[in-house]
């Protein structure tokens, strides 16, 4: 583990104390191994190595999945209690499976890891939770700093939607950029009984493309790129919100 810093703040900032980690293995299986299989399409598609970090990799799901198609990964969270939950999981992986996994408590803004990667993925709007651009243009320069040459970095945001502000499950800064929503976690028993087993806040920051871009081409990064979905459909729908980029490093070409 690197002695780089780590803001925890940010998990209750952002909501995350507010919620057992254990709830996100309630997911639905089907959308886990959706999502598993788009990837390995992505990267069987654009990237010819096998070393992959996944920032902000929550239970594991996603991990799990590239190290059972025979990637190493590492496993990058700012929460230990769901670093925990990810390693329950792994360990009921077997061996060859599990020696192609190691999870490290880092803080995604200051990591350090003293290797580079193939592919680097942020997913599912992790990087919603940085809720400044500071910690944003910090972020993607670290991970500048972590992909190998060549190596690919997928990532994933929601765009602002001014109908945010007219809904009353949530609370939204259109200054800052930043929706509050309300959470409710419902569990289902097998008479179909539901449950309400959690209640409280998540956070995040909604960035527009061309705002994304410019910390991209600050960061000395540059989007190969934009999709509206993990099936690579063009970003045409805005009500959608979610888009996806495929970032490399910027090529620095001699003049003369």
């Amino acid at each position: 583990m690197s002695n780089s810093t780590k803001d925890t703040s940010r998990l209750n900032r952002c909501g995350w104390s507010s919620f057992r980690p254990q709830l996100f293995l309630n997911e639905p299986g089907r959308k886990s191994r959706d999502l598993g299989s788009a990837f390995i399409r992505l990267l069987k598609d654009y990237s010819k190595g096998k070393q992959v970090l996944e920032l902000c990799c929550g239970a594991g799901k996603l991990l799990i999945q590239l190290a059972r198609q025979g990637y190493d990964v590492v496993g990058l969270d700012l929460s230990r209690k769901m670093l925990e939950v990810c390693r329950r999981e792994v360990e009921k992986e077997p061996e060859s499976v599990r020696k192609r996994i190691r999870l490290v408590w880092e803080d995604m803004c200051t990591f350090e890891l003293k290797e580079t990667y193939h592919f680097i993925i942020l997913e599912d709007d992790g990087f919603g939770y940085l809720l400044t651009q500071e910690e944003q243009l910090a972020c993607l320069r670290r991970v500048g700093m972590h992909l190998s040459s060549p190596g690919l970095f997928f990532l994933s945001c929601k765009t602002p939607d001014l109908e945010l502000a007219c809904q009353g499950s949530y609370e939204y800064d259109p200054l800052l950029q930043i929706k509050k929503e309300a959470c409710k976690w419902d569990t289902i028993d097998e008479h179909g009984n539901k449950r309400t087993v959690e209640e409280g806040f998540e956070r995040r920051k909604l960035t527009y493309p061309c705002e994304l871009e410019l910390l991209l081409e600050i960061a000395g990064l540059e989007a190969l790129h934009r999709w509206g979905d993990l099936d690579r459909n063009p970003f045409t729908d805005p009500s959608k919100q979610t888009y996806n980029y495929l970032i490399r490093k910027k090529e620095h070409r001699r003049l003369g």
